[in-house]
């Protein structure tokens, strides 16, 4: 753990900068199977969207870890060099827009509000506090 606790880095976007997907990969499961006496059971990593796209990645990356991977809705391919970087927003965006445009302006009009608060001291904490954002294995602030 970078800075020695969630609490240092999770403080903003300069020590959150270091918590990496290849991080999570790396110890997501040893950890989780060590804290639950569990190093000799068999692993089938599930995820969506993001935790999806790390659930493909681990067992990509580390095999011998995981025995499978069930990756749903997960965007593995948006890089920048294979899909174009709004295509999402705009999938996102249209189905919003389809349901009600005051819920997507609503929708729209948060993002600034969050950026904000995000780039406070102690903001990114206070973030995770707020919508109760979970670390790996279940670990919630």
């Amino acid at each position: 753990m970078p800075y020695g606790s969630m609490e240092e880095a999770y403080r903003n976007a300069t020590t959150l900068s270091y918590l990496t997907t290849e991080q999570a990969l790396a110890v997501f499961v040893t950890d989780l199977k060590r804290n639950l006496s569990a190093e000799a059971c068999p692993v089938v990593l599930f995820g969506g969207s993001y935790g999806g796209m790390l659930a493909a990645w681990m067992r990509l990356k580390y095999p011998h870890i995981a025995i499978g991977a069930l990756a749903s809705s997960a965007p593995i391919l948006q890089f920048e060099d294979i899909v174009p970087p709004e295509t999402f927003y705009d999938i996102a965006s249209n189905d919003f827009k389809c349901e009600s445009s005051s819920c997507f302006n609503i929708i729209k009009d948060s993002w600034d509000a969050i950026i904000a608060e995000g780039q406070k001291e102690n903001g990114l904490l206070q973030l995770t506090k707020t919508f109760h954002f979970c670390w790996l294995a279940g670990l919630c602030l």
